[in-house]
Order: structure tokens, then sequence, then C-alpha cells
């Protein structure tokens, strides 16, 4: 993943700050409703690609960084985010668990991949919601998934 030089993220700096503005002023849902159709907002984020690299974990981890803490492989993540290629979930989330993401913000990357979100019924996916909320990196998560006879991430 190439950096963003400093004029574009201070290009996208100032597009969210100026739309975090115009949204602290909405407070009817009519509002609310003509804001989500601008195509700034209705256009945000719709690939998997574009809203892993939008977020601040993400983009203050170098590529090279990233790849080595997911596991995958180099060419695979540049397909990836390129969106040239689709990953599946196992890949999505050695991504999530390799930047250190929220649990909110894998699901959401889970979501934009067309993948399941971790369901808390299935034990396997009990066991990776515990280790996103540990902070785990791929090793220690699959190290768990492991040690509870579960399927470690592909």
């Amino acid at each position: 993943m190439k950096k963003k030089n400093g004029d574009e993220r201070d290009m996208d700096e100032s597009t969210t700050d100026k739309l975090s503005e115009i949204l602290s002023n909405i407070d009817s849902t009519h509002e609310m409703e003509q804001y989500m159709e601008t195509p700034r907002v209705a256009d945000a984020c719709r690939s998997f690609s574009e809203y892993f690299r939008s977020l601040p974990a993400v983009y203050s981890i170098d590529s090279g960084e990233l790849i080595r803490k997911s596991g995958l492989e180099r060419s695979y993540y540049y397909q990836v985010m390129k969106g040239t290629r689709s990953p599946g979930r196992d890949k999505v989330l050695r991504l999530c668990l390799g930047a250190g993401l929220t649990l909110r913000e894998t699901t959401r990357a889970l979501e934009l991949s067309g993948n399941a979100v971790l369901y808390s019924r299935k034990r396997r996916d009990i066991i990776l919601t515990v280790a996103i909320n540990q902070k785990a990196g791929v090793d220690d998560a699959n190290l768990l998934l492991y040690k509870y006879g579960e399927e470690p991430l592909a």
C-alpha cells in the first residue's frame, strides 16, 4: 500500500472535517437523509479495500509491516488493496488482526468484503472475537484457536 503524500492526506482530512462540521449541525431525520445522499457520503467506502485503507490504524502502519503481521502473500495483499481480488473471510480477519482493528471496524470490513460477520453463537467466532478484543496478532489468534480445537485462520 502506498502512503498518501501530505497534500492528499490534507485534502482527505479537510473533506472529512467539512463533512463532520455539516453533520454536527443536523438535527432532523430529513436533513440526515439529505446528508447521506450526498455523493461524498453515498460513495464513501463502498468497497472493502477503500474502507480498510481509510482506517487510521491501517493508514498509520507501513504496508510491508501489515503484510508481515497479517501473513499474507505480498502480491495477494496488493491485489486486494487495488480491488482486483476479493478476500475471503479468513484473509479479511488476518488483515484486521494484523492492523489491530477494533471489533466494530472488523465487522464493517467483513460486511464490505461480502463475508459473514462474526457470529456470537459459533465457537470459532467467539474465540476470534476475544482475540480481536485482546488486540491479539494473527499468530496469537491462531494459537487460541488451536488451543480450543478450532481451525486456524487460512
